[in-house]
């Protein structure tokens, strides 16, 4: 029997909170929170082309909630194929009043193109939580095996794209590098979502040791050494009402996700939420989703992640770009002192 832990910890500017999921027990049902809001067992799914190409870039589940008490509440699951193997998973994060509402969950294309695997999929491991960064996290209801989907080919999907890219130098010296991501979503419904599946942190296919402390995790490699700080993960989105962030850490067999209070923008419509707890030794899920501001067919999202390099002697970076999308991600390495045979090294996808 697989177990169900969940547990409060902060993450995106003390407002985070982990939900540690490894697998819910085959059809159990918890309702410790059901006095706050449940769910109404009522699913649907459809494909969505968000950019009109032919090809599907979500599967959309829409899942109806029953409200009683007014609140932020939260959903994640997990897709699975026919022989019950994971293919991906998702969140939905909602300010909602008392009533019957929908949540959706919107499964990543390029993830389900990339595992090969046909459907129907089932959709499990469903937990339904309510929370806030005040009030702590409470769960409604975590139950497994509640719906299964329509017939889908994968290659009804958007296709990925995964390349490294390589930066190399030679120097003494300390630099700041900076990976910076932009992208430009279309509005759906009123909303806009994006996923990166795959994404290393640091991003990097480069070896790396790491020495782990309570206060960070030092790393080190040929010739370079990344001290615990600055570590600072940045989520924009500008056009926006709000924004949301999901993350699925993957570390050798546990799983753990994290679901964000929601952040609202300020008066330019620009939404933020910043961390410096992400930490490495595992392969992260970065869902971005949102309400988009009034009348707008588009918001633009910025995604940024700054190291320090120590560098000694000649190094070798190999960046990876997995989930990166297209033309859209810059890096920025600038040296603050010593001795390099350049004062900044700087590339950009084109």
């Amino acid at each position: 029997m697989k177990m169900v832990q969940l547990i409060r910890s902060p993450l995106i500017a003390a407002a985070m909170f982990a939900i540690v999921l490894c697998h819910a027990a085959c059809g159990q049902i918890l309702s410790i929170g059901s006095e706050f809001a449940d769910l109404a067992g009522n699913y649907s799914d459809r494909g969505i082309d968000i950019d009109e190409d032919g090809k599907l870039d979500y599967l959309v589940i829409d899942a109806g909630v029953h409200i009683i008490i007014p609140g932020e509440y939260s959903i994640s699951g997990y897709l699975y194929d026919q022989n019950n193997r994971e293919i991906v998973w998702s969140a939905d994060h909602r300010n909602f009043t008392d009533g019957y509402h929908t949540m959706q969950l919107a499964f990543d294309g390029k993830t389900i193109e990339k595992k090969k695997r046909n459907g129907p999929y089932r959709l499990g491991n469903v937990t339904f939580t309510w929370g806030s960064a005040s009030g702590g996290l409470i769960p409604c209801k975590i139950i497994d095996d509640v719906y299964k989907t329509g017939y889908y080919n994968a290659s009804d999907f958007v296709d990925p794209i995964d390349t490294d890219k390589i930066l190399s130098g030679s120097g003494n010296g300390e630099l700041l590098l900076t990976l910076t991501i932009n992208k430009t979503v279309p509005v759906f419904s009123g909303r806009y979502m994006y996923d990166i599946v795959g994404l290393n942190m640091p991003p990097l296919s480069t070896p790396i040791k790491v020495n782990g402390s309570k206060t960070g995790y030092d790393i080190s490699m040929p010739g370079i050494f990344m001290p615990k700080k600055p570590n600072n993960f940045t989520v924009m989105a500008h056009r926006a009402k709000n924004i949301n962030v999901g993350v699925m850490k993957l570390q050798k067999k546990l799983e753990r996700t994290w679901i964000s209070s929601q952040f609202p923008a300020d008066d330019t419509q620009t939404a933020r939420a910043d961390t410096d707890l992400i930490s490495p030794n595992g392969s992260y899920h970065v869902k971005i989703f949102g309400d988009a501001a009034d009348n707008e067919t588009q918001v633009d999202l910025m995604m940024s992640v700054t190291k320090k390099l120590v560098i000694n002697g000649h190094f070798d970076l190999a960046i990876n770009t997995t989930g990166f999308p297209e033309g859209h991600y810059r890096i920025n390495a600038r040296a603050l002192n010593g001795s390099f045979s350049f004062e900044e090294m700087d590339f950009q996808d084109q």
